[in-house]
């Protein structure tokens, strides 16, 4: 498994982190703008870090360039934990997990064993898409409950059609939630 799968599935960690028996929501923030921080260092200096290190953290095509997909996942990652101060906190929480569970071994499982693609995105595969989905529901389920399962469901749906899914992923799940949990129920 690269170690950047590593590091998108310890995101697990975080909720668990940000709860009030850990370090609380403030001190993870800061530990994330910290990791922010060392994000946009390591990217001002890609030109001048060895290809082999690189390759341990990003993709073939983002060893160039501005890479968007890690910046994409910090501000998923400080933008639920900022709106857990302002609506249910439980459900930011499980949303950040079905996120770091979910869309993380979706790609491990889909790249090691998906043979059967999905018909609206090639680039997908069932496989991934289940175990993702799997993953998600059991993430999320600590902290939303039955909740949980809508938003993996269509947490991972958003991954599917989506390419920006470090975003699409965490939103469509809280707002799935959001639904069941204030509309449905």
């Amino acid at each position: 498994m690269q170690f950047r799968k590593i590091i998108h599935i310890s995101g697990i960690l975080i909720p668990v982190l940000a709860g009030d028996g850990f370090l609380g929501k403030n001190l993870t923030i800061a530990m994330i703008m910290l990791g922010f921080i060392v994000y946009i260092a390591v990217e001002a200096l890609k030109p001048k870090i060895s290809r082999d290190t690189l390759s341990l953290v990003y993709r073939d095509n983002e060893l160039t360039g501005f890479s968007i997909e890690p910046l994409s996942y910090i501000l998923s990652v400080l933008s639920l934990l900022s709106l857990s101060f302002f609506i249910d906190e439980k459900l930011c929480f499980a949303a950040i997990a079905i996120l770091a569970a979910g869309d993380g071994f979706a790609g491990v499982i889909g790249r090691r064993y998906g043979k059967h693609r999905l018909p609206f995105n090639k680039d997908k595969s069932w496989e991934g898409s289940v175990s993702g989905f799997i993953a998600a529901s059991l993430a999320g389920f600590y902290f939303a409950g039955a909740a949980a399962l809508a938003g993996s469901f269509f947490g991972m749906l958003a991954g599917a059609v989506n390419k920006h899914d470090n975003i699409a992923v965490p939103y469509a799940a809280l707002v799935a939630m959001m639904l069941v949990r204030y509309v449905v129920i």
